[in-house]
């Protein structure tokens, strides 16, 4: 990878053809995001994203709306099973970003970012303050993170990352990166993004704190870098390289590539699994075989800390595109789009305990903070199943029958009748907010 510059699918751009089928320096001061008011309880509140999906082979990706529809996020309370809303946001919305109370979406095809205020008090729910905050034409946004209040957003069209900030969200600057920037991920402590380039096998590191680009890595070991995830303690970023079938560690202190680590075949997405001190990586390989996930040893104090030996393979459903890890540290759960089930993983001996047969094509996987559940995006059969992670099942009914939450009707003012039903959305990209 020469590091220089949509889940998904969206990835953002590799992971949004993954999940949906999808000078000058900068020193900008920008306003924070303010707190919503009054103060609002803890809530267990999912989002996905739904979109119009095109599976043609030419396409498979979020259509640009050829029946008009726009994109949708839809608000679910986690503890009730149910809708507490749906939002109309841009079109291809296909990463979103889940606070306690705030979500931002990313509308890939409309140039646009949406963010709007899920607040619950008591038992009242309230989704307000819908803001469109339009970006420059072919903008093509993929990603965006949350960075001390200030949310940074790709824009793979044009090759800068924004900067949004204040009260609605405005952009406040741009700051040039490599070509194609396709995702980024900011550090837990706030001081860094990094940026990646797929275009030209690049990562761009920015400093927070005035928005100035500090370093531009290249690995010569790698090509067409996806997705990343950073360390818990912001020791170390984890970038997960499409085209090489490896995953380039960054020391986050000095910013140098620090090792190379051979993972699976067409690895295209990464979790960091806090409890354990590992990177979960999937690899959907040919997308017609079995694929598999790489589990790498991210404990800086372990002997196999950075040694290839450090990782482990294991084998799963077809075509894995996402994965969630339980914060109890007991499971993983991955989405197997081609096999249209969810593969259980032991933490503790790395094998597969359980295969769950889920909706059609699951593109999307999260878990909530208590570690009960799990939710899964089906794309193709426009629903989201839950998990019960007590029993490793899917959500049903007192008669057994089994309840998946719908994605919302392609037209709202659709009526089904007795010949017909409404077409829906297809949900393309989940995420369940901190408890």
């Amino acid at each position: 990878m020469k590091f220089s510059g949509l889940a998904t699918l969206a990835l953002a751009a590799t992971i949004c053809a993954s999940i949906c089928g999808c000078g000058d320096t900068f020193r900008p001061v920008a306003t924070p995001l303010p707190q919503p008011s009054p103060d609002p309880q803890s809530s267990r509140l999912a989002v996905f994203t739904s979109c119009v999906y095109d599976p043609t082979p030419s396409v498979q990706d979020c259509s640009k709306s050829p029946t008009g529809a726009s994109g949708t996020s839809t608000d679910v309370n986690v503890s009730g099973d149910t809708v507490s809303g749906v939002t109309v946001v841009g079109r291809s919305p296909i990463n979103a970003l889940v606070e306690s109370t705030l979500v931002v979406t990313v509308d890939r095809d409309s140039d646009t970012v949406t963010s709007y205020s899920h607040i619950t008090i008591g038992t009242s729910t309230t989704i307000s303050g819908t803001v469109t905050t339009g970006l420059p034409s072919g903008a093509a946004p993929t990603s965006l993170v949350n960075a001390n209040g200030i949310v940074y957003v790709t824009e793979s069209g044009r090759n800068v990352v924004g900067v949004l900030g204040g009260s609605p969200l405005a952009i406040t600057a741009e700051v040039p990166v490599g070509t194609n920037p396709v995702n980024l991920t900011v550090l837990p402590n706030g001081k860094k993004i990094y940026v990646l380039n797929a275009g030209d096998n690049s990562v761009t590191v920015v400093d927070t704190s005035d928005n100035s680009v500090v370093a531009t890595l290249s690995d010569p070991l790698a090509s067409t870098p996806v997705w990343a995830v950073p360390s818990a303690d912001s020791s170390h970023v984890y970038v997960v390289n499409r085209g090489s079938s490896n995953v380039s560690v960054i020391d986050a202190t000095s910013d140098t590539i620090v090792a190379t680590l051979a993972v699976g075949s067409s690895p295209n997405y990464a979790i960091f699994d806090v409890h354990n001190q590992r990177v979960v990586v999937t690899n959907p390989g040919a997308g017609t075989s079995q694929g598999s996930i790489s589990v790498i040893v991210a404990d800086a104090t372990s002997p196999l800390f950075l040694k290839p030996q450090g990782t482990t393979i294991v084998s799963v459903g077809i075509n894995p595109r996402s994965v969630a890890a339980l914060a109890d540290g007991t499971r993983l759960y991955v989405a197997n789009t081609g096999s249209n089930s969810v593969s259980v993983v032991n933490n503790l001996s790395l094998t597969v305990s359980k295969t769950i047969p889920v909706g059609t094509a699951p593109v999307s996987i999260s878990s909530d903070d208590e570690s009960a559940k799990v939710l899964v995006a089906n794309r193709d059969s426009s629903n989201v199943s839950v998990i019960n992670t007590s029993t490793d099942t899917e959500l049903t009914d007192s008669s057994g029958n089994l309840v998946r939450i719908p994605a919302p009707q392609v037209d709202p003012n659709c009526v089904s009748t007795a010949s017909s039903s409404c077409a829906r959305l297809n949900p393309i990209f989940i995420a369940v907010g901190p408890g």
